[in-house]
């Protein structure tokens, strides 16, 4: 006996094309908490790294005005500047004298080596603010042996977020730069 499915009884099944309303709800109140969870761990990464990033900034560029003045023979000076409400700090680095001209607020212009402008602000690194406590607000590298010039004695500039958290970048008379945290926050090594 053979079944004759083509007939007016015949129940014809259809296939279902994309999704239900109720299918797009669920799969919107999922993505929203998985977000809603995120977004914390986001902002805390990412604070984590402007922090670190403004230190190793300062550390490089330390490091690069050292190599400078002794590529160049010549002096070569990183200007810090704590200032005003909408810029409370940057830096800049010149290689050319007066030093005291490089103001990375008012003539951010003048603070170039060969040719390039070299200035650092708050502005990379929102939400991080510096102590520097050198014994100059400008920091001087001789071109002999690349450590600092006389009167510029070792310091440390401190960068510190919005949590408090800190990384120092300490500096040698001898001019060599290290990175380190008073918490080891980061992976940094203690200071």
């Amino acid at each position: 006996m053979a079944c004759d499915f083509s007939g007016r009884g015949a129940v014809k099944l259809r296939r279902q094309m994309g999704v239900t309303l109720i299918e797009l709800l669920v799969a919107l109140a999922v993505l929203a908490v998985f977000v809603t969870i995120g977004i914390p761990t986001f902002n805390a990464i990412f604070e984590k790294k402007r922090l670190s990033g403004a230190a190793q900034a300062l550390y490089a560029d330390l490091q690069f005005a050292r190599a400078q003045a002794i590529k160049s023979n010549k002096d070569i000076a990183v200007n810090f500047r704590e200032t005003t409400p909408t810029i409370p700090w940057c830096y800049g680095i010149t290689d050319t004298e007066p030093f005291s001209d490089c103001d990375c607020v008012a003539s951010a212009a003048s603070c170039m080596v060969e040719g390039i402008q070299r200035v650092v602000s708050v502005d990379e690194f929102p939400n991080v603010s510096l102590d520097e406590n050198f014994s100059s607000s400008t920091v001087e590298f001789d071109p002999v042996r690349g450590g600092l010039k006389a009167g510029v004695t070792n310091g440390t500039a401190s960068f510190e977020d919005t949590d408090g958290r800190k990384i120092n970048v300490v500096l040698s008379p001898s001019g060599r730069a290290r990175l380190c945290s008073p918490t080891g926050y980061a992976g940094y090594e203690s200071c």
